[in-house]
């Protein structure tokens, strides 16, 4: 990677700067404290640690009958919930001193992002964020992508885009000319996928990057 002509670094959000299990888990612990039972939060936990994805909340509540909440309402308090989480130490450290141009691009539920944006402390350090849900061109789209670009006023082969996730998080950015790095986090949960044709380099920690 030819760091000399990188003028900007694209940040994906979760898995990237921060471990999204965290974000699960305070989610879940969320819940638990809401409708004051500790052991719903942990059971999901549980759950989740054992693999299951999407359905979790319904197995919660045949698990405990007594809880009046249908998993919509279950849904609303995890997604609104104040996150419980905090950077990795290469992210706090790379965001913190590089001194390129920084954005970030990053899918999902626009409050449950722009909460998770707040509780990373990122407002000071992020030029520009863009949540995709508000673009209505997520990932792997490279309209988010052309946009952060022509927004931080740098040539698309002047870009570097870090992400996670070999299945969404780089083919837009790759389609356009970006240099794209995957970070494959040992508890991130897309490390064992692995990185297709788009990833030009793979790391597992940003501290591997000559971009300060």
């Amino acid at each position: 990677m030819n760091s000399d002509a990188i003028q900007a670094i694209i940040f994906d959000m979760d898995d990237t700067l921060y471990l999204e299990r965290d974000y699960v888990r305070s989610g879940f612990d969320a819940v638990g404290e809401s409708i004051a039972c500790p052991e719903f939060g942990a059971f999901c936990w549980d759950k989740f640690l054992e693999g299951v994805r999407g359905n979790t909340f319904d197995l919660a509540l045949k698990a405990f009958p007594s809880i009046d909440l249908d998993t919509r309402a279950l849904v609303e308090i995890y997604r609104t919930h104040v996150p419980k989480i905090s950077l990795c130490p290469d992210a706090l450290e790379l965001v913190c001193t590089t001194r390129l141009r920084t954005g970030l691009i990053s899918d999902g539920p626009i409050q449950s992002q722009r909460s998770k944006f707040r509780a990373l402390g990122l407002l000071p350090w992020i030029e520009c964020p863009i949540f995709t849900q508000e673009t209505c061109a997520p990932k792997p789209a490279p309209a988010a992508f052309q946009l952060m670009a022509y927004t931080l006023n740098t040539p698309y082969h002047n870009c570097l885009y870090i992400g996670d996730n070999p299945k969404k998080d780089f083919a837009g950015a790759k389609e356009i000319g970006m240099t794209t790095v995957r970070i494959r986090r040992p508890e991130s949960l897309h490390f064992e996928v692995n990185s297709e044709n788009d990833v030009d380099w793979e790391i597992q920690s940003l501290d591997e990057l000559n971009c300060r």
